[in-house]
């Protein structure tokens, strides 16, 4: 594991205004969070999300930060894909739930971020129960990779919607890629425009989706 004693406890991404904001909001987390990473601390974006990490981990009791490099991922945080670093995965009770981040999530994707950590800290509250039943009926295991730019107005949304259903569905993978960061994955998919959602590697849909729409994809 990294030591975070040689990684910086501050992030251009979180100024005083949103340090205060998210102190706050942290507080009331009601279950603990761990964020694991995979970091090549030699890549300027990995080092970026380290740091990002770990200023966040200090503005709340229930959160924390575990860090691996690449050599380390296999036996540490088996469940994460590495193939595009950085990635971060959120875990709960020891779990991975199936939820990760790669990339470092500026701009528009703070706001995704700081939800995913919301959400699996209290089991989505903010979704209706219907809902969560008809997500919890889903009997396909899906992954579900959602291309973005951090400047996208509509892919937090999608992002979002995504994380909620891998919280509440055992099968459902939801990983968000910041496109611009992998230029061998915009030339695989032929991605042009975002949103991209990708499911199992293999279907592609366009453009602005809810989550009862995105339910209804996984259900074929």
């Amino acid at each position: 594991m990294i030591n975070l004693s040689g990684i910086p406890k501050t992030s251009s991404l979180i100024d005083e205004g949103l340090k205060e904001q998210l102190t706050g909001i942290f507080s009331r987390m009601p279950k603990p969070v761990v964020l694991k990473a995979v970091v090549d601390m030699k890549q300027e974006k990995d080092a970026e999300m380290a740091s990002f990490l770990h200023a966040i981990s200090q503005l709340g009791s229930q959160l924390s930060v575990e860090l691996y490099t690449p050599a380390e991922a296999a036996s540490h945080v088996p469940d994460l894909d590495t193939s595009y670093l950085p990635v971060t995965g959120f875990y709960k009770n020891g779990q991975y739930r199936r939820v990760a981040f790669h990339g470092v999530p500026g701009g528009k994707e703070i706001n995704s971020f700081i939800l995913a950590i919301l959400n699996l800290s209290g089991d989505c509250q903010d979704v209706p129960e219907k809902l969560k039943k008809r997500i919890g009926t889903l009997k396909k295991a899906s992954n579900i990779k959602i291309c973005v730019s951090l400047s996208c107005h509509h892919c937090p949304a999608v992002v979002t919607a995504c994380q909620q259903i891998a919280i509440l569905s055992p099968g459902v993978e939801a990983e968000m890629i910041d496109a611009a960061l992998y230029p061998e994955l915009v030339k695989k998919f032929n991605i042009s425009r975002v949103p991209m959602i990708i499911t199992d590697d293999r279907d592609i849909y366009m453009g602005s989706k809810t989550i009862e729409e995105i339910v209804n994809l996984l259900k074929f």
